[in-house]
């Protein structure tokens, strides 16, 4: 009987019931075991397909650096002296061979004190100077350290140093961020303190820093309206009368914007000509004070006001390295640089010079071809993946004829029909492309006669294709497309564009058009005032952005200044109309190029003509059919229609200007890309085929795990049932001996508990 949780088995009947029992539950168990084996198997089944479906992804990896657009175009440029430069190229790079002649490097300007006898000594100079349009203060208690510090701290594009001589003889060294000419360093004293002189960065003496055509321009400024003091965030901005061809005029840079200033030297009649003007400042509008005359005006500043502006500039006192630019030759074309990296010079290719020789010259051969050892180690990528693939299908579906031993995925027909696709895709033959460039064996890669299923790679044969027949190898590999007529470019295939190698005639209902403003009135005369012309609309981001044109421009000087708009000429391009109207003509195709455009003057022959009534317009987008299937235009992009039976997701760029049949696109899917699409049959998340086997198999490991709980659960059920029942004989039988035990002591008969096991 059990009491207490503790069982003492067969204590009356004197057998052993929790024995009994547990045999009882052994032999109800074999199901148990049977149901635990086939958990074993199919979890090793699961682990087995989850090892191949990796294994496939790996694949798609290798096969990706096939079929990527840019897989065929891999450039390498070398230069035959790199101590002279160094070069790199990237996809975009063409082939080609170049002669670089290198006469100066640009160089970083370096400008330094007079010795100062001390770093740490107290200097006693007190007042502000301005570095590269940002202010410094110091004050008197400041040392040469303290100064290099003030000056980094300002971030004004140049970096402070100390340098020791000897222990009595030290500099102050600033030294430009970026190189070139355009980035010599600026250095103008604010007020009467003159730090800089004393320092002797700087010399007393000064000149036209910025000159033009009979006169002088100031730095640049990002508005026309603000004090300058504002702009440049001057705590103590000069004031004081300057001096234009002896002519006294008051500016106080605290108050005075460019607009007023230019209102001041016009109205002092000083002999000369004051304007704004915009200019382009690294895609950024920005505006100057021009100051012009019948011939070079003279300029005396005061306070250092004319300095600030940027008209004048003071001469360096100690200058250790001119700012200089890079003058070089490509092909005998005469080129300069502000920096010594060049990337625009030859499309995909970036140039580094090292070394130049103002009197002869240093040269250097810069050739670019086509890279075939990485389109090559693509190649041997996507047969390496492959044979590994193979292998691993092998290590789990084999039968051993002595031992009768099978691999977990011995007889799958899931694995099964993927080495026959495997196999059979390699072995394919390329719809659409000529007869003797449509296989993998025409490269050398074929299947390995002995029937491992592997593939085999010939690397002569490889080399000679890639090396003579380049476009042909990629066409074997990749998707890809070709029109029969220039006005058609094959953009882009996707997995469901049916590739068939038959031409698919595309014909257009509708062109797609830019988006066109005219102005409605021509402009005949030089406009007498600024303009402002404000655009806005989906072209431009739903954002607004103006442009101030200058007083006195024609309609010639509007269109340059509106198309040497870095902002823009991102956009838009301005002309004219026969009638000289202005014409403003977006730089997108189709609907999304819209745009609207209004000026704060109303329309007249002085200016640009566009009015305050807004001028809304819109273009359209191209519409028609690829393969007699509907098709969506965006812009000069038509993309076949989802759903369609041939051209789902085909996009052509369409560039005709006529309706009608304008011609044919063809699209030929390579082997690697077929390769790539029928793995994705099996391993897709949703419905592959591999995924389906796997959701099929852990389902089952699933229900066995639940079959095997619920037994365990009835079992243990079982158990306390039988010693619920054992429980019950063994008090029965207890009862029987202490009745037996009381007759006997009524009766005297002992022999009735012997017979009842007493």
């Amino acid at each position: 009987m059990a009491t207490s949780g503790i069982n003492f088995s067969g204590l009356i009947s004197g057998m052993d019931t929790e024995s009994l029992i547990q045999q009882i539950i052994q032999v109800e168990s074999r199901r148990k075991t049977i149901w635990s084996n086939q958990q074993a198997q199919l979890t090793q089944r699961l682990s087995s397909l989850q090892a191949l479906q990796a294994q496939l992804l790996g694949f798609q990896s290798a096969i990706s650096q096939v079929t990527v657009q840019t897989a065929f175009k891999a450039s390498r440029a070398t230069s035959s002296v790199e101590s002279v430069a160094q070069v790199s190229a990237t996809a975009d790079a063409m082939p080609g061979t170049y002669l670089l002649e290198v006469s100066q490097l640009a160089t970083n300007h370096k400008i330094g004190t007079t010795a100062q006898s001390s770093a740490d000594q107290a200097l006693g100079l007190s007042g502000s100077f301005v570095v590269n349009g940002k202010q410094v203060t110091v004050v008197a208690s400041d040392n040469l350290r303290d100064i290099a510090a003030r000056i980094n701290n300002a971030k004004a594009g140049v970096t402070a140093s100390v340098f020791s001589v000897s222990s009595s003889e030290y500099y102050l060294v600033l030294t430009a961020q970026s190189s070139g000419a355009a980035n010599a360093i600026s250095l103008n004293d604010l007020g009467g303190d003159n730090v800089l002189q004393s320092l002797g960065l700087i010399t007393a003496g000064t000149s036209i820093k910025n000159a033009i055509t009979n006169g002088a321009q100031s730095d640049k400024f990002s508005d026309t309206t603000t004090a300058i003091g504002t702009l440049m965030a001057l705590s103590n901005a000069p004031s004081g009368t300057i001096q234009i061809n002896g002519v006294d005029i008051a500016i106080d840079l605290a108050t005075d914007s460019l607009n007023s200033i230019v209102s001041k030297i016009n109205s002092a009649g000083a002999g000369v000509t004051a304007s704004v003007v915009t200019v382009n400042d690294n895609g950024t509008t920005r505006y100057r004070l021009q100051i012009t005359g019948a011939s070079t005006p003279t300029f005396t500043d005061d306070g250092h006001i004319l300095e600030t502006l940027g008209i004048l500039k003071a001469g360096y006192g100690n200058e250790l390295v001119q700012a200089k630019d890079a003058q070089f030759k490509i092909d005998n074309m005469s080129l300069t640089s502000s920096t010594n990296v060049l990337t625009n010079i030859i499309q995909g290719v970036t140039i580094t010079l090292m070394d130049a020789d103002a009197t002869n010259p240093k040269r250097s051969t810069i050739t670019i071809t086509r890279d075939t050892k990485s389109i090559k180690d693509a190649i041997q990528g996507f047969v390496k993946a492959y044979n590994e693939t193979i292998d691993l299908i092998k290590k789990y579906d084999y039968f051993d004829t002595e031992t009768y031993e099978t691999g977990p995925l011995f007889g799958n027909a899931t694995v099964n029909a993927l080495m026959s696709d495997l196999m059979g895709t390699v072995s394919n033959t390329v719809a659409g492309l000529s007869s003797d460039m449509s296989m993998l064996a025409q490269v050398g890669i074929t299947l390995d006669p002995t029937g491992s299923g592997k593939l085999v790679l010939k690397e002569s044969e490889l080399d000679n294709a890639l090396n003579n027949r380049l476009e042909d190898v990629e066409r074997l590999f990749r998707v890809m497309g070709s029109t029969s007529d220039p006005r058609l470019t094959y953009v882009i295939a996707t997995s469901k564009t049916k590739a068939t190698g038959v031409p698919l005639t595309v014909e257009i209902t509708q062109v797609a058009t830019q988006a066109r403003a005219t102005a409605t009135v021509a402009q005949t005369s030089a406009s007498t005032t600024a303009e402002r012309l404000t655009f806005s609309g989906t072209l431009f981001g739903s954002t607004e952005y103006s442009i101030t044109l200058n007083a006195g421009n024609t309609i010639d000087d509007t269109i340059a200044q509106i198309n040497a708009d870095a902002n823009l000429s991102r956009y838009l391009v301005a002309s004219k109309d026969a009638n000289g109207n202005l014409v403003l003509t977006s730089k997108m195709y189709g609907s999304k190029a819209a745009f609207t455009v209004v000026s704060d003057q109303e329309a007249s022959s002085s200016n640009s003509g566009i009015g305050t009534t807004p001028i809304s317009v819109q273009g359209q987008d191209v519409a028609g059919t690829i393969n007699g299937e509907p098709a969506t235009g965006d812009g000069q992009f038509l993309t076949g229609n989802s759903g369609n039976a041939t051209t789902d997701g085909l996009q052509l760029r369409v560039t005709a200007t006529t309706t009608g049949i304008i011609g044919t696109v063809t699209v030929t899917r390579g082997i690697a890309d077929q390769m790539f699409q029928m793995i994705r049959r099996f391993t897709d998340s949703i419905n592959g085929a591999l995924t389906d086997e796997t959701k099929n198999i852990q389902q089952q490991i699933d229900d066995i795990k639940a079959r095997i709980s619920a037994f365990d659960e009835a079992m243990q059920r079982r158990a306390e049932a039988l010693r619920a029942q054992f429980t019950r004989m063994e008090t029965a039988l207890n009862k029987m001996r202490n009745d037996a035990m009381r007759l006997t002591a009524v009766l005297g008969q002992g022999s009735l508990l012997s017979n009842l096991g007493g």
